[in-house]
């Protein structure tokens, strides 16, 4: 018999499944995960860095300290030529998390299964393989077998496919797996030991330990480090580790110093992405989505974008303020990121492992030139390090028309509130909010006044409204002009330059949905009710409610090609 035990189901309690969940109970949407796996099982540092933007996910859910405190943050990353340093990277630290947090997906994979097994509105089911789906045009149904040979019939109104790049859902739903896997293996070893090296990535072209191809290497947490090997054709890592030439591998890495291994593990890597992320009502996450080679840490942190983005879509289809349609906008928002993740991993990859004689000849080349010319150093290509896609051609973000922040990650630029230094991020509010930026405190009265009244009139209208609003401005503005629930952060006029004066809509996931100027549009020309235009304030008042009713879906057509129907 069927159950409708909560509103949305997730396929896999990975890092991507675990964030979903959690972001969905931000939301006020339960949900159950379930998972094939007995436990949660201990498998070496699989994806072993968090990049700083996507570490703000992780604390909307409370999870991001504690990972933040015991990873290894670094803002440098080397890049070797046959053992020489031929470029040095660095990468601004804000003040937020740093850019990039090395620590192990099982110790991400902790942290957030205590979240969600202490939160009311999650789940966790663990020895549960899900072994049919069905769906209608209002739910979804899996049968999942449970660890006493139980079979169960769950019902959904939404199931999100986070169940690893072996996904089932996609086997089951027929989802089509479009690109390639590579014929080159991998070697992960995690050893710990104490090196006398920077905690930094460290990444070499045609090393003396490992001649004509490529090594990389990450510090983890407690002295362990991730050593990632490209091997060649001939390798048996099980014979060289029964006859021990598997320990001169590793010392002619490390040199002659005591060490314990962790993991090893061999792996090719996929180049890989389903045609449809959103199939009916099943929404595809993760690894079951898109498969990416490691260079550029782009796998795990993508995924963990694809929760937060298809949480508060679902979030606010669940909660009666946006139409079904807003869920099919997560295939063309997440759909675009995994191409542009392709692209600069196929570009790294084609570098590092050349598909021709001329490739191969012209890398030789540029690594030959590297040390001495600055051209051919420029083209050497050992991964462009993740970071957060921009939504620049989303249904639900508006038009860029030279304001390269729309569809953004909210910057994070220092600023001070109430005589301490703080982030900007800090002070805007959960789920929608407005930024304001002004200059004087007569631009910033009139925008904030314009917020209030869209917040005020969309809620009476739909139910949907902006959760708060935060001031950016100098000094000059008095940090208490609007009292203790519209905070003031004042910031330099360096800060000030980043962002266009006007009102910004942040959306739930960070980014930047639109853009208005301390005056009304034309656009605010058109009735929107339930405002009404009768002065300045309330012609920005329209054009922020019509941006807030265009980022919740309201604007979309009643039907989309962007989701291939039901199977």
């Amino acid at each position: 018999m069927s159950v409708h035990t909560a509103q949305v189901g997730i396929v896999g309690a990975g890092p991507v499944g675990m964030i979903a969940a959690l972001r969905l109970a931000d939301a006020g949407v339960s949900s159950v995960l379930l998972d094939s796996k007995p436990y949660l099982v201990k498998q070496g540092s699989k994806a072993c860095l968090i990049q700083g933007d996507v570490l703000e996910v992780l604390e909307r859910a409370g999870c991001a300290q504690p990972i933040a405190d015991e990873g290894v943050t670094w803002t440098i990353g080397r890049t070797y030529v046959r053992d020489k340093v031929m470029r040095s990277t660095t990468y601004p630290r804000g003040p937020g998390f740093g850019p990039f947090v090395n620590i192990s997906q099982y110790r991400i994979e902790q942290v957030l299964a205590e979240a969600v097994e202490r939160h009311p509105l999650c789940e966790l089911r663990w020895g549960h393989e899900v072994v049919a789906v069905d769906q209608d045009a209002d739910s979804v149904t899996l049968r999942a077998h449970g660890p006493e040979e139980t079979a169960d019939d769950l019902r959904f109104a939404y199931v999100v496919a986070a169940d690893g790049v072996r996904s089932t859902m996609r086997e089951l739903l027929g989802v089509e797996w479009t690109g390639y896997t590579h014929s080159d293996r991998f070697l992960i070893t995690d050893i710990k030991a104490d090196l006398p090296l920077a905690k930094e990535r460290h990444f070499h072209y045609d090393p003396s330990f490992n001649p004509g191809r490529q090594l990389v290497m990450h510090p983890q947490p407690d002295d362990v480090w991730r050593i990632d090997w490209q091997l060649p054709p001939d390798a048996d890592i099980e014979a060289e580790r029964r006859d021990g030439t598997f320990d001169a591998r590793v010392r002619a890495v490390i040199g002659d110093v005591e060490y314990e291994i962790d993991w090893v593990s061999t792996y090719r890597f996929h180049q890989r992405v389903v045609d449809q992320l959103v199939v009916g009502r099943v929404l595809f996450a993760g690894d079951a989505a898109h498969a990416l080679p490691p260079y550029g840490s782009r796998g795990m942190n993508s995924g963990i974008q694809d929760a937060d983005n298809l949480a508060w879509k679902i979030g606010a289809v669940l909660n009666g303020q946006s139409p079904a349609q807003l869920v099919e906008t997560y295939h063309a928002e997440r759909y675009a990121a995994a191409k542009e993740n392709l692209r600069v991993t196929e570009a790294t990859i084609r570098f590092m492992v050349p598909p021709s004689r001329i490739r191969r000849w012209t890398r030789a080349l540029l690594l030959a030139l590297a040390h001495s010319v600055g051209a051919a150093r420029d083209r050497v290509n050992s991964g462009r390090m993740a970071e957060p896609y921009v939504y620049d051609d989303s249904p639900i973000v508006a038009p860029q028309h030279g304001n390269a922040l729309l569809g953004s990650f909210l910057p994070d630029p220092v600023v001070h509130h109430g005589g301490t230094a703080t982030r900007l991020r800090k002070l805007i509010a959960d789920g929608f909010a407005v930024l304001v930026v002004a200059d004087d405190l007569d631009t910033a009265r009139t925008l904030v006044r314009a917020a209030g009244a869209a917040h005020a009139g969309l809620s009476a209208g739909t139910g949907s409204g902006v959760g708060g609003i935060t001031v950016l401005a100098p000094d000059t503005v008095p940090g208490d002009a609007f009292g203790a629930d519209v905070p003031v952060a004042h910031a330099p006029a360096s800060e000030l330059e980043r962002f266009a004066t006007g009102w910004w809509l942040v959306r739930p996931d960070g980014h930047l949905a639109a853009h208005g100027p301390a005056g009304a549009t034309d656009a605010s020309l058109d009735p929107v009710d339930p405002v009404d235009a009768e002065d300045s304030v309330d012609g920005v008042a329209l054009d922020l409610a019509a941006a807030l009713r265009r980022c919740l879906g309201h604007d979309l057509p009643a039907t989309s090609a962007l989701v291939k129907e039901a199977r």
